[in-house]
């Protein structure tokens, strides 16, 4: 009986020890925004919201300006928050457009409603270390 027990302790702590090591290594399960940070190791700009509005218009053409002006510093993921649902509702996302700021190591840093300036993202960005 004793050997037993044994044995399903040690069964206990292997497969404890495996599920512990796949939730250390994986940060979110199914949140792609954040491996997207962490795996390249770069800020990620999300931008929730819809082609056609004025407001999101006007965020995706200061955002093509930071793409430009940054290169491949930094990630800009527009996200359609009808198509993508599961990520609007992560993130409680209730208005359009949405900013969804996260640094290298996964942290979402600031969420902001309404469109940014170019200014205000270049500040946000120069917080988070991006020169």
């Amino acid at each position: 009986m004793r050997k037993t027990a044994q044995c399903l302790q040690a069964v206990v702590l292997f497969f404890g020890f495996f599920a512990a090591l796949h939730v250390w290594a994986s940060p979110v399960p199914g949140d792609e925004l954040i491996s997207l940070a962490i795996s390249s190791r770069k800020p990620v700009i999300a931008d929730f919201g819809l082609g056609f509005c004025r407001q999101c218009k006007t965020q995706a053409a200061t955002l093509k300006e930071i793409r430009e002006t940054y290169g491949d510093k930094v990630i800009v993921r527009m996200v359609n928050v009808v198509k993508e649902t599961d990520l609007r509702k992560r993130y409680e996302v209730e208005w359009i457009p949405t900013l969804v700021f996260i640094d290298p190591k996964g942290k979402v840093v600031l969420k902001k409603v309404g469109p940014l300036g170019l200014e205000e993202i270049r500040g946000q960005l120069s917080r988070m270390g991006v020169e």
